[in-house]
């Protein structure tokens, strides 16, 4: 899966690259870099193979603690790109039977990489990829209506890099939807829970989602002409 991420990643930056020459010689328009804070509802969804219980996937709804700070270079009135930082509350919930259900969620910390189309100034969409690191660890575990809960640093549960990509459609007041697809198991192979009789490896865990967010423009730093 590492190969297949890093072949994604060369494709981008070299589409990236040829598409931004191709712009900037065909039109010449006024370049403008802004700050923008961004936020987002997530709606995501796991779905985790770990033969041989047959699993059941629940949506999750996380509507806070996803913010992040975006730099947008606009080139032209039709063509941008934008980068930033991010910290993302990002996981999923699996019934493994009847009786036994796990919530499992991480803090990430995201760094993306967009190429905006459309109207600079008012709907547009983007294309991008985003690297992100899951830093902070939290497992809820449900037995017949029992809960236990956990949580740690870096755990050795899920993967710590998350390579994603996404498509995004944003309106002219800012708000936006997204899709977002990871790129790489989000559960490693290790025993995720502690409970008799229960083992929980997956195999594979397909981790995805669809968000509703706002972004708002910060601040202006230059306005140059190509």
């Amino acid at each position: 899966m590492l190969k297949k991420s890093i072949i994604y990643v060369f494709f981008f930056f070299g589409a990236l690259n040829g598409f931004s020459q191709e712009t900037s010689t065909a039109v010449k328009k006024t370049n403008k870099v802004y700050s923008a804070s961004v936020s987002e509802t997530i709606f995501s969804i796991g779905i985790v193979d770990a033969a041989p219980l047959n699993t059941s996937s629940v949506v999750r709804f996380t509507p806070f603690f996803n913010f992040g700070q975006q730099l947008h270079v606009d080139f032209s009135d039709n063509f941008g790109i934008y980068t930033g930082f991010g910290i993302r509350n990002v996981g999923m919930i699996n019934d493994l039977n009847d009786s036994v259900r796990v919530k499992q969620r991480t803090y990430n910390v995201g760094i993306p990489l967009a190429v905006k189309f459309g109207n600079m100034n008012s709907w547009q969409g983007a294309l991008g990829f985003e690297a992100e690191f899951a830093v902070a660890y939290k497992q809820k575990v449900y037995v017949n209506g029992e809960k236990r809960k956990s949580s740690s640093w870096f755990d050795d549960r899920t993967n710590i890099f998350l390579p994603s990509v996404f498509a995004e459609l944003k309106g002219e007041k800012g708000n936006y939807i997204r899709f977002k697809y990871y790129l790489t198991d989000y559960l490693t192979s290790n025993q995720q829970i502690n409970v008799p009789g229960v083992v929980y490896r997956p195999t594979q865990s397909q981790l995805f989602y669809i968000s509703l967010g706002y972004v708002i423009k910060n601040r202006d730093f230059q306005t140059s002409k190509q």
